[in-house]
């Protein structure tokens, strides 16, 4: 759990999430300029390096297409997971 929040919280993806934001309210090609507005606009330092290298990653690319070979990654994953647990004990009073 702690590592999922470590990953959110990383500064790559506070600019990702900026970016896919501006692409959602309507901008095709976010600039350096409007995702550093985001982020602090939202309290966030913006890492110049880490902003460049998302403009550079997604430049020209259909975000549909990237998400859904992301999504298709993520399905080769060989991840488990234990039982549900089991049901309480019944006719007590609570």
């Amino acid at each position: 759990f702690l590592e999922s929040i470590k990953l959110v919280t990383s500064p790559a993806m506070k600019v990702l999430s900026a970016y896919l934001l501006l692409v959602l309210g309507g901008n095709a090609s976010p600039d350096a300029a409007a995702i550093t507005g985001v982020l602090e606009a939202a309290g966030v330092e913006a890492d110049g390096d880490s902003v460049e290298r998302c403009i550079a990653a997604l430049s020209g690319k259909n975000l549909d297409e990237v998400i859904a070979a992301g999504t298709e990654k993520f399905a080769s994953l060989p991840i488990g997971g234990g039982g549900g647990g089991g049901g309480g004990g019944g006719g007590g009073n609570f």
